[in-house]
């Protein structure tokens, strides 16, 4: 079975992933979680992880590509 790229796709984002997509530091995207505009969940080892989704209103919301 051959899989979509919908399917591969992580379903989780780390924040260095969402770094190097918006050309930002990892801080950057730490002050946007902390801030309240990326909505996002706290792993056990003190990791955040975006949802897809919450990733996808937020570009939308900023106008990020």
């Amino acid at each position: 079975m051959i899989k979509t790229l919908e399917q591969t796709k992580p379903e989780y984002i780390s924040v260095g992933y969402i770094a190097r997509h918006c050309g930002v530091s990892n801080t950057t995207v730490l002050r946007w979680i902390e801030a309240g505009q990326l909505e996002a969940f706290r792993l056990p080892g003190g990791h955040h992880r975006v949802g897809r989704d919450a990733l996808s209103d937020f570009l939308k919301k900023f106008n990020m590509p």
